[in-house]
């Protein structure tokens, strides 16, 4: 039932808070909190009793295979704890800063939260799409909030390559109903194998065309960099650490348990988009000037680097990928947040005016500096860690093109976040500073220390132990397809 709560709950509030703001405006700012507190507790709740053990709901009381499940195991509950912490985060960065709307920028947050926790939790495919749209939709919103031009079009640019993207999804969900008459996915794992190849190859790749779009995979990637950088900051952090990832795991739950035993082409191709967006990535982030656009690009390439480990369909390199996704989530929130911040009080985001930042916000550059040591993969940081597990495991699966090529990426990527820093400790004059910005300091600052405590996390068995079991439980798809069809 608690899973249920996860969609349940911010759906709740994002029809309450137009009612509060109505009828009771003095109680608004702090029912905002007390709903995103809630959230936060509830999603948490639901990842730790997944986790201890699969939670199931049958809503309507059918059987698995005409109603609708929910599900959450280990690897639906890991994606969890990361959708409540980055969205806590992001929570956290925008509450109490927004000057205009601030009623319908929460009711659109908390629709997404709502929406992509049904991504993460439903056990049938129509669902999934249907809770997919909701929080593209919710998404796109978001980038278009401030009612800027910029913003404007990157919102109508995320919109527009979102609906192809989504279209073909819809196109592989069709050929798939046709082709099983089923819609749960236990139960396609179960008899996809048998309907024919040339089938099963257009369902595959029209699946796999609209998540990378909605991924923001290269070389279908052209949204990304416009509506990241153009959100406010809060916005860039949220689409950055936890809508990607969210993606992510659609791509990992589907292409597991429909393909990896019928049509393992389909990890050559993850793998393949997943060097390329490594190596495209970083080098479309060198040339930038834009900081939050370098950072948009740096994004392009870090799903690069979990899309290798997806690759290998190996549970080693799930292990990698999802911990290299929660390491990227604290890092890019954290930076994001930073250099939002920055851009914001200093009323340029171009880092050539940014010299000698560290003479006005010594404490800001410093976290950012970690931050930075961390994405690049400085030892002993959690970058270097997650990196360093990708290519054993990419390695492991005969796959030493990406493993060099992720390597190669992390040299590129030292060179542009070392040109930041440059200018960052430089001589210079930068424009004064206008606010005085201790929350997302301490946002930005949680999230460094939380990056030097991943990066011991392989070094005690026990704490790794919880990596290496959500990958040992996704590609275990007998065990979620027992636990759907047995109950």
């Amino acid at each position: 039932m608690i899973s249920l709560l996860t969609v349940l709950i911010p759906l709740t509030w994002a029809f309450l808070i137009p009612l509060i703001h109505i009828f009771r405006k003095t109680w608004l700012k702090r029912a905002i909190l007390l709903f995103g507190i809630a959230v936060f507790f509830v999603t948490i709740s639901a990842a730790i009793s997944g986790w201890k053990q699969s939670a199931l709901s049958f809503l309507g009381g059918w059987p698995a295979e005409l109603g609708i499940v929910l599900i959450v195991d280990k690897l639906s509950a890991a994606f969890l704890f990361l959708s409540a912490i980055g969205g806590g985060a992001a929570f956290l960065a925008s509450y109490g800063r927004l000057k205009e709307g601030p009623w319908r920028y929460y009711v659109i947050f908390f629709l997404l939260q709502a929406s992509m926790n049904g991504v993460l939790i439903t056990g049938d495919i129509f669902n999934l799409y249907v809770f997919y749209e909701v929080f593209s939709l919710a998404a796109y919103l978001l980038v278009a909030f401030t009612i800027s031009w910029q913003a404007i079009e990157a919102g109508l640019k995320y919109l527009v390559l979102g609906t192809i993207g989504a279209f073909f999804i819809l196109l592989g969900i069709a050929y798939i109903f046709m082709a099983t008459g089923s819609l749960n996915m236990a139960v396609l794992s179960l008899v996809l194998p048998h309907i024919p190849n040339e089938a099963l190859t257009v369902i595959a790749a029209s699946l796999l065309i609209g998540l990378f779009i909605k991924i923001g995979a290269f070389p279908v990637h052209f949204w990304l960099p416009d509506a990241h950088s153009s959100a406010q900051t809060a916005v860039s952090a949220l689409l950055s650490g936890v809508v990607v990832k969210v993606s992510i795991y659609t791509l990992l739950r589907l292409s597991l348990l429909l393909f990896l035993d019928t049509k393992p082409a389909v990890f050559t191709v993850i793998t393949v988009v997943g060097t390329l967006s490594v190596l495209g990535g970083h080098l479309m982030a060198l040339r930038q000037e834009d900081i939050k656009r370098l950072l948009a690009y740096s994004t392009v390439a870090q799903i690069g680097y979990v899309l290798i480990g997806v690759g290998t369909g190996l549970a080693a390199g799930i292990s990698a990928a999802f911990f290299h996704a929660i390491n990227h989530m604290f890092m890019k929130v954290g930076l994001f947040i930073a250099a939002g911040h920055i851009a914001e009080d200093m009323k340029t985001r171009n880092i050539y005016d940014l010299r000698g930042l560290y003479h006005h916000r010594r404490w800001f550059v410093i976290v950012f500096s970690l931050l930075t040591a961390a994405i690049v993969g400085i030892p002993p940081l959690n970058g270097f860690m997650s990196k360093w597990y990708l290519m054993l495991a990419a390695t492991k699966a005969g796959n030493v093109i990406p493993a060099l090529a992720l390597a190669f990426g992390t040299v590129i990527s030292a060179f542009y976040y070392m040109r930041v820093l440059s200018f960052f400790y430089s001589s210079g004059d930068p424009p004064p500073r206008q606010t005085n910005p201790y929350w997302n300091l301490v946002i930005s600052g949680a999230c460094a220390l939380c990056c030097v405590f991943l990066g011991i996390v392989p070094l005690v068995p026990s704490l790794w132990k919880l990596f290496s079991d959500i990958g040992l439980n996704a590609v275990d798809t007998a065990e979620y397809i027992s636990t759907i069809l047995s109950k």
